[in-house]
């Protein structure tokens, strides 16, 4: 046995070395966090001393003044309900800007885009592609809308008149000459506009080429008169505007993708000669010969195969610095982010703008008073635990690694781990769990105060998805250990064992919309088992702990909306009082949902889209909530909605991200808000969250440390090693365990006898072969 075993181990630790070996493999790095989608990027004409970027991602208006290191979402004002679609900032004065949206119209602003007010008189259509402020005046812009035509203002937006009846308007530039303006639409044809930009011409169309997709003029064009021309699949133009006409020349030598999306000249054009152009698939050219010839310039931009899925661009746009000359500078946006050069755009490096780190979900401990724990989870990655009211932080994610979602250790095309929802187990002062959701497929579930973490994975229905959910624990889950799941799609699923098992409860109609479902339960829930949920139609009752629903909003103007905020009275059982924040304001109903009442809401416009609203602990004494209107701000209320008062600044922004999946609730009351006056919340873009202790009138930002470079330790890496690869380690196992005993029942057999061999040699040859036979025969 010992020299079987002398010579047997090494071959035993080579293979256990080997599969230890891959699972040191895992990837902490990722082909990107979930595409940003930047449709837009703008620069400050001075760029050069304020470094000063303007980026539109997720129909979002982000802000960097650091060069694109630190951004802040610019929401004063901006009311909007619709995605933001266009900006354009005046190029000799950058504290105007006008911004579009597909349904809400023209914002104006001037303070840099800090706030906004809307511009929208003539304006036949609210959805507005795109934007144009003339270089000679800040009065005198164009839009185009996308549908209607083309607009154009001559007093800074006080009013607009139609100047094109119809058509798609996909480009548009001004012309530095006396405001004339060029357009190009979807049928490729060109036009120019005569008379200051009142009378516009058909110049000419470009055959096959389809729409006319980018327009850049010449920084030179007194002199060389000249501008380029991009086109849906025919490459670019390069067009002279003479005294006789319009002369057009084909400009592709070089140019490997003819599908474009921007046209770009060199601020230094006059001594460079250089231009830029963005293609759909291969990011940028560049050409430092006036368009003779281009030279692709993209090492480091990345693409995001989504792309191809939604049939969108992989790059959109490119800006170059107002002092390129000197410092180099060039912004590309597109599917997968933001990307920035230093170097004229020969090395293009991410900047990290829709940030993985931003918090999604919060959740504060039943037992605050006691052990002043708060919870928060990231966009994509981490959940973070605090036990001193957010002074310090943890981040112990295990049971979280990678490899247990994806079941090896390849690096995934996304990191798995985007957090939707976090919840404080109701008992947590005892059973010191936590419940969290992703955003696909598994509910979470830690009963070590998130240290470590159980997946649980839930049945699907066909046709539905589990994408979403909204976690909702029984108020009585010391004793009936229920838990309710709201999906995306409408599916609700319920446990009776704390979380361990889920089963299917019921599915409401399907949800068309990638909005969370909002998910309420009575605080006494053991006695009347009622809960409200949010759908398609409106809002749901259930009198029978979710077996049977029905429809309580019949007949209201918001049932079609499908952005509802359920907030349910802590005192329900005697006010049944339930409010709604919708995109036109707050609802009450005082009677279980019978009946529904608009409050007035003056404070905040009345019509204010409700982003988040949250009731305090003791609503029946105080008789307190707060709203967050987008574009107004904080609003509370201390006599149960017939007055609200404007609290906080306007620069804390208590709301989820637009178009960033999350359905925890932005605004969360401490359990003993009675007493210590405290209140959390978030909204920034940045990893940090809020805190109130003064009852919401001022705020404090707590910065989240960042924990991303945290190794596996070696306990953990021996876990997945035996979590990926179980079978083939069980394999391993049996074949060496039968090889043993081969090794033993051979020396009981005396083959030395018939053979001439020792019998320790006939042992060790006779099991290496059975060792080797049976892994043929395993793992064939």
């Amino acid at each position: 046995m010992g020299i079987f075993w002398s010579k047997f181990k090494y071959v035993t630790i080579f293979l256990l070395s080997v599969l230890i070996a891959l699972s040191f493999g895992v990837q902490t790095g990722f082909a990107h966090r979930p595409h940003d989608i930047i449709s837009q990027v703008e620069l400050s004409p001075t760029y050069d001393r304020d470094r000063t970027v303007f980026i539109i991602v997720r129909g979002n208006l982000f802000k960097s003044q650091d060069g694109g290191s630190f951004w802040k979402r610019l929401v004063r004002n901006l009311d909007k309900r619709n995605n933001l679609s266009s900006l354009s900032i005046d190029p000799q004065n950058k504290e105007i800007l006008y911004l579009s949206s597909l349904g809400d119209g023209i914002y104006k602003s001037q303070d840099e885009g800090e706030s906004w007010i809307k511009v929208n008189n003539g304006l036949e259509t609210l959805a507005i592609d795109l934007l144009s402020v003339s270089p000679d005046s800040s009065e005198v812009v164009l839009a185009a809308g996308q549908e209607k035509g083309l607009y154009k203002t001559k007093n800074g937006g006080e009013s607009w008149s139609r100047v094109i009846e119809d058509g798609k308007i996909l480009s548009l530039e001004f012309v530095p000459d006396k405001d004339r303006g060029i357009a190009g639409d979807d049928r490729g044809n060109l036009y120019i506009s005569q008379e200051g930009g009142e009378v516009w011409e058909k110049k000419f169309t470009i055959e096959d080429g389809g729409g006319i997709t980018a327009l850049a003029i010449s920084p030179n064009f007194a002199e060389d008169r000249t501008f380029f021309v991009g086109t849906e699949s025919g490459g670019i133009f390069k067009t002279v505007y003479g005294g006789e006409g319009v002369s057009l020349s084909e400009a592709n030598q070089g140019l490997s993708d003819k599908l474009i999306r921007d046209v770009e000249f060199s601020p230094n054009y006059e001594r460079d000669s250089t231009v830029w152009a963005v293609t759909w698939h291969k990011g940028i050219f560049q050409s430092t010969n006036g368009g003779e010839t281009w030279t692709r310039t993209s090492n480091g931009l990345t693409k995001d195969r989504q792309a191809d899925d939604f049939e969108t661009s992989h790059f959109n746009e490119v800006r170059a610095s107002n002092n390129f000359s000197q410092d180099q500078t060039i912004f590309i946006g597109g599917f997968n982010g933001l990307f920035k050069s230093i170097d004229g755009g020969n090395v293009w490096q991410e900047l990290d703008t829709l940030s993985s780190r931003t918090v999604v979900s919060l959740s504060v401990s039943p037992d605050y008073s006691n052990d002043s724990t708060i919870a928060i989870a990231d966009y994509v990655g981490r959940i973070y635990t605090s036990t001193d009211r957010g002074v310090t932080w943890t981040a112990t994610n295990k049971g979280l690694e990678v490899p247990r979602f994806t079941n090896n250790f390849k690096q995934p095309y996304q990191d798995p781990r985007r957090f939707f929802d976090l919840y404080f187990s109701p008992n947590y002062a005892s059973d010191n769990t936590i419940f969290a959701t992703l955003l696909w497929h598994k509910f979470l579930r830690s009963t070590d105060g998130g240290k470590h973490w159980e997946r649980i994975p839930l049945a699907g229905i066909k046709g539905y998805s589990t994408r979403g959910m909204t976690i909702v624990p029984s108020p009585n889950f010391t004793v009936d250990n229920t838990i309710y799941l709201g999906t995306i799609n409408g599916v609700i699923y319920q446990s009776t064992d704390g979380g361990k098992s889920f089963s299917i409860l019921q599915k409401l109609e399907k949800r068309k919309t990638n909005e969370p479902i909002s998910l309420v339960i009575s605080p006494d829930f053991s006695a009347d088992k009622t809960l409200f949920i949010s759908g398609d139609d409106g809002v749901y009752k259930s009198l029978d702990s979710g077996q049977t629903w029905f429809l309580k909003t019949q007949g209201n103007p918001w049932t079609t909306i499908r952005k509802l905020k359920l907030a349910i009275s802590p005192n329900y059982a005697e006010d049944k009082t339930v409010f709604i924040g919708t995109e036109t304001g707050v609802f009450q109903t005082q009677d279980g949902g019978e009946s529904w009442e608009k409050l007035a809401g003056d404070a905040y416009g009345g019509d204010g889209y409700i982003e988040s609203i949250a009731i305090s602990p003791t609503y029946k004494s105080d008789r307190t909530f707060l709203i967050s209107v987008r574009g107004k701000g904080l609003f509370k209320t201390v006599d149960g909605g017939k007055i609200f008062k404007k609290i906080g600044d306007d620069s804390i922004l208590l709301s989820r991200i637009t178009n960033v999946p999350s359905a925890s609730e932005p605004i969360q009351f401490s359990p003993t808000y009675a007493s210590d006056r405290t209140i959390y919340g978030f909204g920034s873009a940045e990893a940090e969250l809020y805190r109130s202790a003064d009852a919401g009138e001022t705020w404090e930002a707590i910065a989240i440390p960042n924990y991303r470079a945290s190794g596996i330790d070696i306990i953990t890496q021996l876990d997945l090693l035996f979590y990926v690869y179980r079978p083939e380690i069980i394999k391993l196992a049996a074949t060496i365990i039968v090889t043993l005993f081969s090794y033993i029942i051979l020396g009981y057999l005396s083959l030395e006898r018939r053979f001439p061999f020792t019998r320790s040699q006939i042992q060790v040859f006779c099991s290496v072969a059975i060792f080797i036979l049976a892994l043929i025969i395993l793992y064939a």
